[in-house]
């Protein structure tokens, strides 16, 4: 068997592997942005207590909004 025969098979396989990657990373952006809806870090959050933008927030205040409030 030639060293051509043996790598075809293994080209193809990389090739649909590949294209599966690709397909399933496209539904799983699809079905984030349905869930989450479209998101950017450039545009004002509704989820802020004040009218700053995220892309604008301290270590401390994306631990708070990430964390919540501390108990005690």
């Amino acid at each position: 068997m030639s060293s051509l025969a043996r790598s075809r098979p293994a080209a193809i396989g990389a090739v649909v592997a590949s294209a599966a990657t690709l397909g399933y990373m496209y539904v799983a952006g699809m079905q984030t942005k349905k869930e989450e809806g479209p998101a950017s870090i450039y545009k004002q959050s509704t989820g802020l207590g004040s009218n700053k933008s995220d892309a604008r927030m301290d270590s401390a205040a994306v631990r708070s909004a990430v964390q919540g409030e501390r108990k005690p």
